[in-house]
């Protein structure tokens, strides 16, 4: 896209299914499944074109109960024609009880990324490219983000990205900064459960919204067992583009989820194959309600009674 002479593109891996691991991109998000939680992400955009994006990620992130806080690791790789783009982050979050059933946290990671390039190989037309100058190059950056989510009958959640220094490179586009906000719930409809979400990125001066809703079914009528939902739903990127999920719990700690997207309009004669996206979640040692403290209630028995009744309602409202 192009702004007053100059143009700017996709700088951050994109993951359709960023919804079910809000972490990767929002520090507050860390721990937010009140777990300790390994996902494992696959990407192939504009299937079939060569040199089309490829992103891969795996993270970690576990909740740490006495201490009302979260830690997470994360590593990803991002892959656009010659330009490989590798990132290993680590973030945390603190978590604060607010009004009557919410969490507020509050979150900040830091990432060492490293972007580099080998176009050697490249064939190209315009032996004028200033490319094929800088065949073999590699950059390694420090970077920051900050972020808050308010976590309760709805989740809304915003951070700001690529805090770090900026490094004026004669070889790569530098990382803009960006703010990604986003907002969920889920309601009861009948025998299913309907989450409607929204997101807004703005970089810049580039805004992009999406808007979606997934449908969640089970096999059993059990109310209480979530272990064989699965999921199916659709989301709408404004500039063009329609995506749909699905995915299933295997167990009541393996979850599997695919997406394909689908450009239309113009977009669509980048890639007549779409683009998939797969993920795997594993939940290592989910928290039960009764397990999840607050120092702030810990020496007043009927304060703790609340705190619990407090964690079980965030927890069946947002647990999988």
């Amino acid at each position: 896209m192009v702004y007053g002479g100059y143009c700017t593109a996709q700088s951050d891996f994109d993951l359709s299914q960023r919804h079910f691991n809000e972490a990767l991109y929002n520090p507050a998000a860390t721990g937010n499944m009140f777990t300790t939680s390994v996902f494992m992400h696959g990407r192939a955009q504009w299937a079939g074109l060569e040199g089309a994006p490829t992103t891969e990620a795996i993270s970690f992130d576990s909740y740490l109960n006495r201490f009302n806080s979260a830690v997470g690791l994360s590593v990803t790789g991002d892959q656009i024609g010659f330009t490989n783009t590798y990132a290993a982050r680590v973030s945390y979050a603190y978590y604060i009880p607010v009004f009557a059933q919410s969490l507020l946290s509050l979150g900040i990671s830091a990432s060492l990324l490293n972007r580099n390039q080998d176009a050697s190989g490249a064939l190209v037309d315009d032996l004028t490219d200033r490319e094929l100058y800088f065949a073999d190059i590699s950059e390694n950056k420090l970077d920051f983000d900050f972020g808050v989510e308010l976590k309760g009958p709805v989740k809304i959640g915003s951070a700001i990205r690529h805090l770090g220094p900026k490094i004026i490179s004669p070889y790569f586009k530098e990382y803009s900064m960006n703010i990604w906000s986003y907002i969920s719930t889920k309601l009861n409809v009948l025998s299913m459960t309907l989450e409607p979400a929204a997101s807004h990125v703005y970089r810049d001066r580039y805004n992009r919204f999406e808007a979606g809703a997934l449908f969640y079914f089970k096999k059993s009528k059990v109310t209480a067992s979530y272990n064989d939902k699965y999921w199916i739903g659709g989301m709408w990127r404004f500039h063009g583009q329609f995506a749909v999920l699905s995915g299933i719990s295997l167990t009541p700690q393996l979850r599997l989820g695919y997406s394909f997207d689908y450009a239309l309009g113009e977009l669509a004669r980048i890639s007549e194959f779409g683009t998939h996206e797969i993920f795997i979640s594993w939940q290592l040692n989910r928290s039960t309600p009764k397990d999840v403290d607050c120092p702030a209630y810990r020496n007043n028995g009927s304060k703790a009674r609340k705190k619990r009744s407090f964690m079980k309602e965030i927890d069946s409202r947002f647990k999988f």
